[in-house]
């Protein structure tokens, strides 16, 4: 039987306010997210969960600060920034989607995106019939750390014998990042804050940014880098890369 591990389940559940706030905060604005994520009162809960990050973390207490101060614009002011910032496509001035990342990713983009969907599909996942996001969007793999990191609290306080699962989820936590989220997050993250320095997404990024750092010591893996280039454009026929749907993976539903 699993013993009970309140710091560990504080700490995952730490980490998953942090990247659901992230998953929300990072698609299309409506009132009903903003609400969620505590956007116009601070971001309390937000701010909360960064206090359980690595205390080696020299930024934290002034990224707290900023969100705490930070004035959030109306929804249709935040939308055309939004648009402004990341297009109506995955080719916006900060592009979102991880396989456009890398200079020669064109090859190995399929690939990379079935690797990501594999991961959601292993876990009874699949993308949210309302969403039109890509699986390897940053909203997506935020979304899908979150659920790996509630998955790992609920394990830690269950009573059953469940170490093969927790294990299991875990691993999945640290090969997701270290393939996938980490491997552009940081090239993402580093674009929004120059983009966007003093607004609302510019302090989402930072804190992507903040996170990615922690969690890749934590993990003992290696971050991915900050300038991480976009591959050269070419003719996208791929659908909106940012969905407004409230949840952009969810559980699959078996009949």
């Amino acid at each position: 039987m699993l013993d009970l591990q309140p710091a560990a389940v504080d700490d995952a559940l730490a980490r998953s306010v942090i990247y659901r706030t992230l998953s929300v905060g990072f698609q299309m604005p409506t009132d009903e997210g903003l609400h969620q994520i505590g956007a116009r009162d601070g971001f309390p809960v937000l701010v909360a969960a960064l206090h359980r990050l690595d205390d080696r973390t020299t930024g934290r207490p002034l990224l707290a600060a900023r969100l705490r101060a930070l004035t959030v614009p109306s929804v249709d002011a935040l939308a055309d920034t939004f648009v402004r910032l990341f297009g109506h496509t995955t080719r916006g001035p900060v592009c979102a989607c991880e396989t456009e990342y890398g200079a020669d990713n064109s090859f190995h983009q399929p690939q990379q995106l079935a690797d990501i969907s594999g991961y959601y599909l292993a876990f009874g996942l699949r993308p949210a019939a309302a969403s039109d996001a890509r699986a390897d969007h940053v909203a997506c793999e935020c979304e899908f750390m979150d659920f790996l990191n509630r998955k790992e609290a609920l394990l830690l306080t269950s009573r059953s014998d469940d170490d093969e699962t927790l294990e299991a989820t875990r691993r999945a936590a640290r090969t997701f990042l270290r393939d996938h989220l980490s491997r552009f997050g940081r090239a993402f993250a580093t674009r929004v804050m120059i983009e966007d320095p003093e607004g609302f997404f510019g302090v989402l990024g930072r804190t992507l940014l903040e996170l990615l750092d922690v969690e890749c010591r934590r993990l003992n893996i290696e971050a991915g880098p900050i300038d991480l280039v976009v591959r050269p454009d070419v003719a996208d026929e791929a659908p909106m890369a940012c969905g407004a749907a409230p949840e952009l993976i969810q559980i699959q539903r078996r009949p």
